[in-house]
């Protein structure tokens, strides 16, 4: 189960990579010299790349709802916080370093689609082995934060959380993977 929520995290955090590719990617050659709309047919061939790339959109946006509910309804701890740090400065190396790169990349040949694909093979590999969880900017666009907090009992743990986390308080947080946890949200 661990394993599947970093590898779901992993495919969440490329949204906005999935993004700019889908823009990168349209051809809007839709009328032919003569001014006539070339058909739904030939316009859906010529952008199978961007429409590959909204189906990637919209399943990630998917699992993310689904992981969601998978965890908030997953048993939780509780524990008190006595200090809390945030850890927000992770992200722009996260664009920089794993998102960047890939806008040049091209998709007219089927080598460059399976380089594309081992790129991608490796970069998971290397997210789930290092904890990069923590640097996922998708994340962000939903209202998470990150923040290191020591419990009573001086254990570090890092909480993904939409409600702020104050010294002294305590929290109810579903246990992800190592010491990371996601806040379990009050319900009003």
């Amino acid at each position: 189960m661990r394993k599947i929520i970093q590898i779901l995290l992993f495919i969440i955090s490329y949204v906005p990579l999935y993004f700019i590719l889908f823009f990168q990617n349209i051809n809007d050659t839709l009328w032919d010299k003569k001014g006539v709309f070339i058909g739904w047919r030939e316009s859906l061939q010529i952008n199978n790349v961007s429409i590959a790339f909204l189906v990637l959109i919209v399943g990630s946006l998917s699992l993310y709802f689904i992981l969601y509910r998978i965890v908030i309804k997953s048993a939780h701890e509780e524990f008190a916080v006595t200090q809390v740090h945030d850890n927000h400065s992770e992200h722009l190396s996260y664009l920089a370093t794993y998102i960047l790169p890939f806008i040049g990349l091209k998709f007219d040949t089927w080598q460059n689609i399976l380089s594309t694909i081992a790129l991608f093979y490796i970069l998971g590999h290397i997210y789930i082995k290092t904890n990069l969880i923590l640097t996922n900017p998708t994340l962000t666009f939903f209202g998470y934060h990150i923040s290191k907090v020591e419990s009573e009992k001086e254990k570090t743990k890092i909480i993904i959380h939409k409600i702020p986390i104050k010294e002294g308080e305590k929290q109810k947080a579903v246990h992800l993977i190592q010491n990371i946890y996601l806040q379990k949200e009050k319900i009003l």
